[in-house]
């Protein structure tokens, strides 16, 4: 069911590795500092973590997923039509989940991985919950309850990601005639700035039709800064992963206590 999914996600990653690279170049001769080194290995930890991992949740998402499609009411034809429809429908979800995601603490717990760097460049798209992929089938459900395929909602959500991908970047400036219509790298560093007059705005994925519709569509103005509110910074990815939950600074503490470096002599 997803293994054209899946192939899809192993061609795009070594060409995303390879515009991070392309990036940090340009960044470099330009003497711009968008990059920090341990930053980024923490990004690409998170990342093969969250690779290593991917085919348990596969499993979780085809099973569900294809639960959900046989007690759906009806099916869509597949035409023209209906994969535009689907783009359209599949943008729509993401915007509301992206949009709960900042809003209801216990969605907040998995996206704030993402918003958590002080920096904000390509790497910083693969800054994601390891978790938060349980939360997939939820979103998904409507739009298959709706009668679209469950193999074509996933796929167009993950081309919405991919194109979020290269939205992650201080390389390009405003660009014209596009803005404020489509998602753009100025659009998304507003959404990733911590900036008081830049807070929960510009939730779309491809589009910033909803945004304008439900009013969180915000243009870039004074220069954003990026990282979550507050004093949290980590270059380890399991702090970053998980530092939120109840007893991990304690943890964290007394293995280290435990390993023969954290021992006193």
């Amino acid at each position: 069911m997803f293994e054209g999914n899946q192939s899809v996600i192993a061609v795009f990653l070594p060409l995303a590795l390879v515009f991070v690279v392309i990036e940090a170049l340009v960044a470099h001769f330009r003497k711009e500092a968008i990059h920090s080194l341990p930053d980024t290995m923490c990004n690409l930890a998170i990342l093969l973590i969250g690779r290593l991992s991917q085919p348990l949740f596969t499993i979780y998402i085809y099973f569900t997923l294809s639960a959900v499609e046989k007690v759906a009411p009806f099916h869509l034809p597949e035409s023209t039509a209906t994969t535009i429809a689907a783009v359209l429908f599949t943008d729509f979800i993401y915007y509301w989940q992206h949009r709960w995601s900042h809003k209801n603490r216990y969605l907040w717990f998995f996206h704030e991985v993402h918003h958590s760097s002080k920096f904000f460049n390509l790497a910083t798209s693969f800054r994601l919950h390891w978790l938060g992929r349980i939360m997939a089938p939820i979103f998904f459900a409507p739009a298959i309850l709706c009668g679209f395929r469950a193999e074509q909602v996933a796929l167009f959500f993950i081309l919405n990601l991919f194109y979020q991908f290269f939205l992650h970047t201080k390389l390009i400036g405003k660009i014209p005639f596009v803005e404020g219509i489509f998602n753009t790298p100025s659009a998304h560093r507003v959404h990733h700035s911590r900036n008081k007059e830049y807070l929960n705005k510009n939730f779309g994925g491809i589009l910033m039709l909803w945004d304008h519709v439900f009013g969180t569509y915000q243009a870039e103005g004074s220069t954003p800064v990026f990282g979550t509110i507050g004093r949290f910074e980590s270059n380890n990815p399991f702090t970053v992963q998980f530092h939120k939950l109840k007893g991990y600074e304690k943890l964290t503490h007394w293995i280290t206590a435990k390993m023969p470096l954290g021992r006193k002599t």
